[in-house]
């Protein structure tokens, strides 16, 4: 016998409200995950895409290097690092266009693996792409860099090159800074 009075057709009622209000729970969550996969989706791309056009296109880079590797040091060609001898001799006053070309490649290495260090760049592409530029121009530069530190009494210069270096040298995931 069916119960039809008033507390018969209000429970009856709010089971079947109970579960369209869980469906309807359910379709929210699967939308909120949905959103959030977008979301992560374009913040990996925007990443991605900074590790390809953060640093100047390879042309340009060409002609950055160019410039240095016709210096009388052949900055970008070397094999070996800088003798103290030729640090000496790049920060003799004939030398100075060079140190500012040099200052300013290395700004822009320093300012790329800032942005590896902040999350802007996506770390696996720029590791795929500039791995062995990156370790050897620091390894070869690295008696420069030294001498700028000690002159300037600032041991952070080009820290984040040298952390970024170092992670990717112990194939280590890179130290963030948020």
């Amino acid at each position: 016998m069916q119960d039809f009075t008033w507390m018969g057709l209000w429970s009856f009622f709010s089971g079947v409200g109970g579960l369209v209000g869980v469906g309807v729970a359910f379709i929210a969550l699967q939308q909120l995950k949905e959103m959030k996969r977008s979301i992560d989706d374009a913040k990996r791309w925007n990443k991605l895409n900074s590790a390809f056009s953060y640093l100047p296109k390879s042309h340009e880079f060409i002609e950055i290097e160019k410039d240095l590797n016709n210096s009388f040091l052949a900055l970008i060609d070397r094999n070996t690092a800088l003798s103290t001898e030729d640090v000496t001799t790049l920060f003799n006053d004939d030398h100075k266009e060079l140190r500012v070309k040099l200052k300013s490649y290395l700004n822009l290495l320093e300012s790329f693996c800032t942005a590896i260090e902040m999350g802007a760049v996506d770390e696996d592409a720029a590791r795929e792409m500039y791995r062995h530029k990156f370790k050897r121009h620091y390894q070869e530069l690295l008696p420069y860099i030294a001498h700028v530190r000690t002159s300037q009494n600032d041991s952070g210069l080009f820290s984040s090159l040298e952390t970024v270096v170092s992670s990717w040298d112990s194939k280590k995931p890179v130290p963030k800074k948020y």
